[in-house]
């Protein structure tokens, strides 16, 4: 077993929707923690910790959830700083599965450095609001994670009465023996926007960043419709939804996959895959596996369907990207039943075109699924393919608080106009603002000029910036472009 201590001095992440200060008693605050027993099982197991160390020593603490072997999902202002214009540039790293036992914190599933950070071109944008709305990122490693092979389905265009939350906040709990041990909030939505939704589900500092789900088919599905970013007053949340403006962003992202090199120089073990006509075979030999075909009223596809679809769903499953979409028989009734027609995956020659009233309806060779089949899509989707935990990868955790919350406080609802052009990328790639940070004290100063001035003319490794062999005029103007505190 593969053993690691981290020393945390930790902050935590949050934001306010609204200025004020959270109330120190919390009647609405129904939230539960978790164990390393529900922390290591699907879907809490892609669930984990983002953290990194600032300036101050202080370790900052935010949330975020895996949606493919090499991508998690987080707020944008847990990758980026949106009022200095770049990506966060201190290592941060992603836990999943933590948890504590016997008084020891753990990691279940090791821990990887975050190698690449994204988020979009409306949250880049500061006068975009309110940010809520926008409030989302992306995280990516080299290697994965290679006891996690199903991960968290994301449900675009979903509009739900119910949130379930879960997350990592170090800060403003129950019981403040559970910190690092991952919370679960639950209530109703409140208000459901174009591009983001409130909810009666506490968040604080270091919550921001969780998935926002809802649990259907008997509590056997899950589906993630919004990721938390910030709250209003001491009893709520909020975060942006997942809409169709944001879906070919989103999967990009989640199709994102390191070169072979750089996995090779990491050591990465190879992925197993398994296809989907595999996984249908698995469901047929293991039926005590597969869920209730009646809970999940899906109908074979004899008849096309009275409207177009009504949701869109991303997941990888068993380590295989899939896309599917439903159509309701009976639009706008939550218990109608529904038929699903596949648009991609692993080991399928598939269309890839969403059918809509008008065109050819031919059940056979444009990814309709029968019952049988989507049987197998779900039962995998709810994770009941994946192998059992063995925890061959965990970690022991060790902090050292104190604990300090930082509020990072979004604008109000202001005058909100949707933008309905699909989302653009906004930057992805780190730039170290602290190039000319010579003596690393965290700041770029007169004492890192007096450095380079040291070493005018020469060819110094250490002051020559651009690393052309001369430490000139260009160094120095690089230098002066990053003057001041690092962030």
């Amino acid at each position: 077993m593969h053993q690691k201590t981290i020393i945390l001095i930790a902050t935590t992440l949050a934001a306010s929707c609204s200025t004020g200060l959270l109330a120190t008693e919390t009647p609405c605050d129904e939230r539960v923690a978790s164990d390393c027993h529900y922390s290591s099982m699907y879907p809490f197991n892609t669930i984990g910790t983002l953290t990194w160390t600032k300036n101050n020593g202080r370790t900052a603490v935010g949330t975020g959830f895996m949606v493919s072997p090499y991508c998690g999902l987080t707020n944008g202002h847990c990758v980026y700083a949106r009022e200095l214009g770049h990506v966060i540039h201190r290592d941060q790293i992603f836990t999943p599965g933590a948890c504590i036992e016997d008084d020891v914190r753990r990691g279940e599933f090791g821990e990887r450095v975050v190698v690449e950070k994204r988020t979009n071109d409306k949250y880049a944008d500061t006068s975009y609001s309110p940010a809520q709305a926008v409030d989302y990122g992306a995280f990516h490693v080299v290697c994965p994670f290679r006891e996690i092979t199903t991960f968290m389905p994301l449900c675009f265009g979903y509009e739900s009465d119910w949130a379930h939350m879960a997350g990592y906040p170090v800060s403003s709990l129950p019981d403040s023996s559970d910190t690092w041990s991952q919370w679960i909030a639950y209530g109703d939505v409140t208000e459901t926007h174009d591009r983001w939704v409130r909810y009666d589900a506490r968040s604080t500092g270091g919550a921001s960043g969780s998935p926002v789900w809802n649990w259907r088919s008997g509590g056997s599905l899950v589906e993630v419709f919004a990721i938390n970013s910030c709250h209003f007053n001491s009893c709520d949340g909020a975060g942006p939804r997942l809409v169709w403006q944001n879906e070919d962003l989103i999967r990009s992202w989640m199709r994102w996959e390191p070169s072979s090199a750089d996995k090779a120089e990491a050591g990465c073990l190879d992925l197993v895959l398994t296809t989907f006509p595999r996984l249908a075979d698995f469901f047929e030999a293991n039926r005590e596996l597969a869920l209730d075909p009646h809970s999940l009223r899906v109908e074979n596809p004899v008849a096309p369907p009275p409207t177009g679809p009504s949701r869109r769903y991303m997941q990888v499953i068993e380590n295989g990207y899939y896309e599917w979409l439903e159509y309701d028989l009976q639009p706008g009734n939550p218990e109608t039943n529904r038929l699903v027609l596949l648009l991609e995956a692993p080991g399928m020659q598939l269309p890839g075109e969403a059918w809509v009233p008008g065109m050819a309806f031919n059940p056979h060779h444009q990814g309709w699924l029968s019952t049988d089949k989507a049987v197998a899509l779900y039962s995998g989707s709810a994770g009941r393919a994946a192998a059992p935990v063995l925890g061959i990868d965990r970690i022991e955790i060790r902090d050292e608080g104190p604990y300090e919350s930082v509020e990072q406080t979004a604008p109000d609802l202001g005058d909100f106009q949707p933008d309905f052009s699909s989302d653009q990328e906004g930057p992805g790639h780190e730039e170290d603002p602290c190039v000319g940070d010579l003596n690393e004290d965290g700041r770029v100063d007169g004492a890192d000029m007096g450095l380079m001035l040291g070493s005018w003319g020469t060819s110094d490794p250490g002051a020559d910036l651009d690393g052309d062999g001369d430490v000139d005029g260009a160094d120095l103007g690089l230098l002066l472009g990053s003057w001041g505190l690092c962030v």
